[in-house]
C-alpha cells in the first residue's frame, strides 16, 4: 500500500498529461488542423502493412521515397503492426501520447524524496515543448525520451539493463548517435570499459545507418535523400540564428539554465551546431518536434544539479522553476487558443465529418491533394504543388479557413463533383 501511494501522484499527473496531450491533438486533426507528416507515416505504414514495404509517397517536395533514405528507425515496424490492427490517424496521436508520458510514471523511480513523486512529475507535465512535439503531428523517434529515461535509471541504479535501452534508443533515429559519441567521451575515465563498448558500438551502428540512407538514396530516381538541402547553404543558415535564443530559452528558462552546470549536458553540443547549421526554421524553433532529443538529457541533468544542494536551496530553486513552468505553459501551452507553429489551433467552425468524408474518399485510389495527410490511407497519395504534372486518378482540393480558395487544377485533370462545397473533386483526364 505504501509503495502504491508512492506512485499515486505521479500516476495521476501523467494520467491527466497523457489523455490532454491525446486529446488536444485529435481535436486538431479532426479540425482540420493536422500538418503533413502524420500523413506521412500514416501512408508509411499502411504501405507496411499492406505491402511489406517501408515506403511512402509523401516524401519531401512531395516526393515518393523508402523511408530509410529520410532517417533509420527501426520502430516503424512494431508500430506498423499497430496500424494494421487500429488503422486511424488517431491510433498514431495517442500513442505518441503515451510516449511523451511515460517519464511522469518513471520518475519516482529515480528516487524516495518527495520531489521525485510530486514536483518532478509536475515539472515535467507543465513542460511547454512536450506539448508543441505532439501537436507538430506524430514522429516516431519520440521514444527516445523515455528510452533515455530508462537508460539513466538503470545506469544510476548500475543494473546491466541499461545495455537494453541505450541500444533501444541508438535504434530511434540516426542522429543520436551523435549523442552516444560524446557520452562515452565523457564517461572515458569514470568507466573505461562501459565508455569503449558504448563508442564501438555507436560508431558501427553509425556506419550502418549511414550505409542503408546512402543504399536507399541511390536506389532509384523514385527515391530521395532527404534533409540534406538545409546545410549547403550556410549564409543562408546564418540568417535565421535570430530564432536559435527561442530555442533556448524555452528548453532552458524553465529549468533556470542549471542543465549547462551539469556534465551530461555536453551530450547535446552536436545537437547545438547541426540546428545552428541548418537554414530551415524548424531546426531552430521550440515550436516543432526536433527539440526531442534534448528533453531528456536536460530533464535529467536539472535534476542531477538540483539534488546537489543543500534543503533549502532546493526548495527554493524547485519553487522558481515551478512558478517560470507555469507562467509559461499558462502563457504559451495549449490551454491557449493559439500554440501551435504558425497555425491556428483550432477550427472550430470546421465539422468533423469533413475528416471523415475526405479518408472515405475512393478507398485504394490514387489521389493527389492540398490535404493529403487526410487521404493518407491509401498507398499512392501525393501533396499538391502548384505547376507541377501528376498521374494520381483523382485530385481533391479542400478549400476554408487556413486553406486558399481554388485557382486551378493541375494539368490534365477536370472538374468531376464536389462534395459540401468546400471539397472539390477531379479525374485525370482519360486519354484517347
Amino acid at each position: 500500500m505504501k509503495s502504491f501511494g508512492k506512485f499515486l501522484p505521479s500516476f495521476l499527473i501523467g494520467s491527466f498529461v497523457f489523455y490532454f496531450l491525446s486529446e488536444r491533438a485529435i481535436y486538431r486533426y479532426q479540425h482540420m488542423g493536422a500538418g503533413v507528416d502524420i500523413g506521412l507515416f500514416e501512408n508509411l505504414f499502411y504501405n507496411l502493412s499492406h505491402t511489406g514495404e517501408a515506403f511512402t509517397s509523401l516524401g519531401i517536395d512531395g516526393q515518393s521515397h523508402h523511408y530509410f533514405s529520410d532517417h533509420i528507425n527501426w520502430f516503424i515496424y512494431p508500430i506498423g503492426i499497430l496500424y494494421h490492427y487500429f488503422s486511424h490517424a488517431e491510433t498514431l496521436l495517442i500513442l505518441q501520447a503515451l510516449i511523451l508520458s511515460i517519464p511522469i510514471f518513471v520518475l519516482p523511480t529515480f528516487g524516495n524524496q518527495n520531489s521525485y513523486k510530486i514536483i518532478y512529475p509536475l515539472l515535467y507535465a507543465l513542460y511547454v515543448p512536450i506539448y508543441w512535439i505532439q501537436i507538430f503531428d506524430f514522429h516516431p523517434e519520440v521514444l527516445w525520451i523515455p528510452f533515455f529515461f530508462f537508460f539513466f535509471l538503470f545506469w544510476k541504479k548500475q543494473s546491466k539493463l541499461w545495455y537494453v535501452f541505450f541500444f533501444l534508443s541508438l535504434c530511434t533515429k540516426e542522429e543520436t548517435t551523435l549523442i552516444w559519441i560524446v557520452f562515452s567521451f565523457l564517461i572515458r575515465d569514470s568507466h573505461p570499459k562501459e565508455s569503449r563498448t558504448i563508442g564501438i558500438i555507436t560508431i558501427l551502428y553509425m556506419i550502418l545507418s549511414i550505409f542503408l540512407l546512402y543504399y536507399f538514396n541511390n536506389q532509384t530516381e523514385h527515391y530521395k535523400l532527404a534533409h540534406l538541402e538545409r546545410y549547403v547553404d550556410p549564409i543562408g543558415a546564418i540568417t535565421k540564428y535570430h530564432l536559435f535564443p527561442y530555442l533556448l530559452l524555452f528548453l532552458l528558462f524553465p529549468f533556470l539554465f542549471l542543465p549547462l552546470r551539469y556534465p551530461l549536458s555536453l551530450c547535446l553540443f552536436p545537437y547545438v551546431l547541426y540546428s545552428l547549421g541548418s537554414q530551415w526554421e524548424v531546426n531552430k524553433t521550440p515550436f516543432t518536434h526536433h527539440s526531442f532529443i534534448t528533453i531528456p538529457i536536460l530533464f535529467l541533468s536539472f535534476i542531477e544539479e538540483v539534488e546537489s544542494f543543500s534543503l533549502p536551496w532546493k526548495r527554493t530553486i524547485l519553487s522558481l522553476s515551478l512558478l517560470i513552468s507555469i507562467v509559461l505553459f499558462f502563457q504559451f501551452g495549449p490551454i491557449t487558443k493559439t500554440y501551435s507553429y504558425r497555425k491556428d489551433f483550432m477550427n472550430r467552425q470546421i465539422k468533423t465529418d469533413d475528416v471523415s468524408i475526405l479518408r472515405s474518399l475512393f478507398p485504394g485510389e490514387s489521389i493527389v491533394s492540398n490535404v493529403p495527410q487526410y487521404l493518407a490511407n491509401r498507398s499512392e497519395v501525393y501533396l499538391f504543388l502548384p505547376n507541377k504534372e501528376y498521374s494520381a486518378k483523382y485530385f481533391v482540393y479542400y478549400q476554408g479557413k487556413d486553406f486558399p480558395p481554388y485557382e486551378k487544377a493541375p494539368i490534365g485533370y477536370e472538374q468531376s463533383f464536389h462534395k459540401e462545397n468546400h471539397i472539390l473533386i477531379f479525374q485525370h483526364k482519360k486519354i484517347d
